[in-house]
Parts: structure tokens; C-alpha cells; sequence
């Protein structure tokens, strides 16, 4: 089994329709797509480590839908984190305020846009690693 982030594993997906797809379907992402192309390693990298928290929010208002919340987390919790994210990223601001208007369906969605947004940044970092030779 290979361990390497920079294998192959990213090839196999055709992140130009990727791209294209959650562009013309989730236009809420466009900004982060555009600037995508010239993210160095660090931006890339940090970005995945934000759609985390951002997927965390999505998961807490899917919850909280469902009438399943975790009642230790509590509204400040969840706004000290969306804040946290805003700060450190703008470009997610949108996705953050649209998360508290979305129903369940489109929350579900919105987590799958996550998983491919967070695979386009992957394969980005994994880009960055090729050209500078690390892999």
C-alpha cells in the first residue's frame, strides 16, 4: 500500500472536470477555484485543514437538523469557529453563511462539495511537490 501523498493517487481523478463540475453546480466555491491554480504548498495545505473545520460546521448543522446535536457544542462554539475560519480565510466566508440557511439535503451536498473541494487542493499540493522535485 502506498503512503506517499505524492503518488499516484490524485492521477486518477480528472481534476479539470472536477473543477469544472463544482464551478457550474456549486458556484459558491468559484473564488477558491480560481485562486487554486497558483496556491503555493503552505495555501493549499492550509485551506485543507480549513474545509475541515468548515466540514465540521456542516456536520453540526446536519445534527442539529436531524434533531441529533452533541449538546456540549454549544451556538458559541460553533460561531467562535466559523469566525476562526473567516479570519484565516476569507474566500470561505461565503460557504460559511450560507451554511446556516441550508436544509438537509443541501447540507449533505454541500459536505460531498467539501470532499472534492479538499481533493483539488490535494492534488495541488501534490503538484507543488513535483514541480519543486519532492517527490
Amino acid at each position: 500500500m502506498n503512503t506517499n501523498p505524492t503518488d499516484d493517487e490524485y492521477d486518477e481523478y480528472d481534476i479539470p472536470d472536477l473543477i469544472d463540475e463544482l464551478r457550474t453546480n456549486y458556484p459558491l466555491v468559484s473564488a477558491i477555484l480560481d485562486k487554486v491554480p497558483e496556491m503555493d504548498l503552505e495555501e493549499a495545505g492550509t485551506l485543507v485543514l480549513l474545509v475541515d473545520g468548515v466540514r465540521w460546521l456542516g456536520k453540526m448543522h446536519a445534527l442539529r437538523l436531524l434533531s441529533m446535536e452533541d449538546k456540549t457544542v454549544t451556538d458559541e462554539m460553533i460561531q467562535s469557529k466559523a469566525n476562526e475560519i473567516r479570519a484565516k480565510h476569507p474566500l470561505l466566508a461565503n460557504v460559511l453563511d450560507r451554511i446556516r440557511q441550508m436544509n438537509l439535503k443541501e447540507t449533505y451536498a454541500g459536505m460531498l462539495v467539501l470532499d472534492g473541494l479538499e481533493h483539488i487542493l490535494k492534488a495541488r499540493q501534490v503538484e507543488v511537490l513535483r514541480e519543486k522535485g519532492l517527490s
